[in-house]
Order: structure tokens, then C-alpha cells, then sequence
């Protein structure tokens, strides 16, 4: 049996990303697990992975796109990790949603990655561990 899906991150767009890290580690004493630049062109997104040291690793990410102006404050990217990221695109459309950005393998990265939207547009990002 596979397991469940399970709640893994939250995204924020952002300006000035070695700010926002720094805001977030000094006042909900959150750490740097990791840094990213991933993509091209208009698509590039440079990324700082934070999280606790309370053991479930979910995280907090700060990113901001690299060519691009960043979204409005208020919108955020809410991610999943799941067992098959091409059944659960499938369930997502199934349920309503749409593919923004179809599924990537990122083995380099060791996963899997796809954005869709729930039926409301909000952005979702779902990936599986390669």
C-alpha cells in the first residue's frame, strides 16, 4: 500500500530573498535546510529552504523568480509529496483542477515535480521522490 499524501511545504514569492530568510530564522527560529536555483528564462526561480527542528520537516520556502517581478503579497504555493506525481495529476484534473506546468523529472534533484491548480486557480505544486 502507498502511502498517503502528506502536507510538505509552503511557498512564498518574494523580493529580496536573503531578507525574508533572515526574518523568518531570527523570529520563528527556522533554519536553512537547503538553497535551489532551478529553471530558465522567465521560468528560473532561485529558492532557500527553511525549516524546524520540530522532526516532521515540513518547510517554509522563500523564492523568488529570477527574470520575473514577483506576485502580489498573498499568494503562496502550497506543495504536496505524494507516491505517483502522474496518478495525482490525473485525480486533480478528475477533481476539477488544471495543469499549469506539467510533470518534470529532476533527476539530478532526485524527484519529480508538476504544478497544477485547484478549481479556484490557487497553486499547487506536487512531487515525488525519484
Amino acid at each position: 500500500m502507498s502511502k498517503p499524501p502528506r502536507f510538505a511545504f509552503t511557498k512564498i514569492f518574494v523580493d529580496d530573498i536573503e531578507t525574508e530568510a533572515a526574518f523568518y530564522t531570527a523570529v520563528f527560529g527556522m533554519r536553512e535546510k537547503n538553497r535551489l536555483t532551478v529553471g530558465q528564462g522567465k521560468d528560473a526561480v532561485e529558492e532557500i529552504i527553511l525549516t524546524s527542528d520540530r522532526g516532521d520537516d515540513s518547510s517554509l520556502i522563500v523564492w523568488r523568480y529570477v527574470e520575473r517581478a514577483t506576485p502580489p503579497a498573498g499568494e503562496a504555493v502550497l506543495g504536496f509529496d505524494v507516491a505517483d506525481v502522474a496518478a495525482t495529476v490525473r485525480t486533480v484534473e478528475e477533481a476539477g483542477g488544471t495543469v499549469d506546468t506539467p510533470i518534470e523529472k529532476m533527476s539530478d534533484l532526485g524527484f519529480a515535480v508538476a504544478f497544477v491548480k485547484d478549481p479556484e486557480g490557487h497553486l499547487i505544486e506536487i512531487t515525488q521522490k525519484l
